[in-house]
């Protein structure tokens, strides 16, 4: 039997009414779905009859399953990585958000689209992590890891070393370390290349540099980063995946590097990478 976590903001109208049908289609093929007391309350039946687990938190919803579904937008399967970790559970994303990047299915090929998983009609990805440390606190991101300036409006002073190298030093409204998941995010938006998902490499990002040399750089999976911060004011802040928060205090060191874990993503092999791209950013729309 799988046993199936499920991750949904249950405040979204579209997963309430989405959850009874998901719970029949996992059961239907003698799947027990896992999935936390709020999001149950959505499942009607189906909990009186003993056919879903309820836990009391989305962290115990993705212990001890065989794959999770993840629906939503691309901050819901981030949220999803963050809790299954390195545990290398397989996440499939629905999306009923608006964009969508990494999610392989939707709503209405829901039905298709647990079919194929159940019969192993599938590929997994492996994404490459990203670790960052501040003094004694480590964090991990799979899109990016950003070092912003917070509310003052003044560009912040960063130090950068790659493997111990000094390379540049840059001014800047702040700094996108990202992965090639995350090069289609916030990256992106603030000038860097679209990366190939399964590229073993990290791509760093001046937001708003003061010196219009001062570009994106991609650098090797291998390589080590480590950013001191060179900023009096104390609202720097930096942010992991967009989600999780830390606070920078001036003078500090941040040190980033490719995690010793991966997340798997599930993919359907008639949907490639370039079709995503060409879909969400709509190329060749006229």
């Amino acid at each position: 039997m799988h046993r199936v976590g499920i991750i949904a903001n249950p405040a979204r109208p579209v997963v309430a009414g989405l959850i009874p049908e998901l719970v029949r289609l996992v059961t239907s093929r003698s799947g027990k779905p896992t999935l936390a007391a709020d999001l149950a309350a959505s499942a009607g039946e189906a909990v009186a009859r003993g056919e879903c687990v309820v836990v009391d938190s989305d962290e115990r919803a993705v212990e001890g399953v065989d794959w999770v579904i993840a629906i939503g937008g691309d901050g819901t399967l981030l949220k999803t990585a963050r809790l299954v970790g390195a545990s290398g559970t397989p996440i499939l994303g629905v999306n009923s958000g608006k964009l969508g990047f990494m999610m392989q299915t939707t709503p209405g090929d829901l039905g298709d689209a647990l079919g194929r998983v159940f019969d192993g009609r599938y590929t997994l990805d492996k994404r490459l992590v990203l670790e960052g440390r501040i003094a004694n606190d480590v964090f991990s991101a799979l899109n990016d890891i950003v070092i912003d300036k917070g509310a003052i409006c003044r560009v912040i002073e960063l130090g950068i070393y790659i493997n111990d190298e000094y390379v540049n030093d840059v001014m800047a409204d702040g700094l996108i370390v990202s992965t090639p998941t995350g090069s289609t995010a916030y990256s992106l938006a603030a000038g860097g290349p679209i990366l190939a998902p399964d590229m073993e490499a990290i791509v760093v990002s001046p937001i708003c540099p003061h010196t219009l040399s001062n570009r994106a750089m991609v650098l090797a999976a291998r390589d080590r980063i480590r950013i001191e911060v060179r900023a009096d004011h104390p609202d720097l802040l930096l942010t992991v995946d967009g989600q999780e928060n830390v606070v920078i205090q001036p003078g500090s060191t941040v040190e980033l590097y490719r995690a010793d874990h991966t997340i798997h993503l599930i993919r359907f092999t008639d949907r490639s990478f370039y079709d995503v791209l060409r879909t969400k950013l709509k190329w060749g729309e006229r």
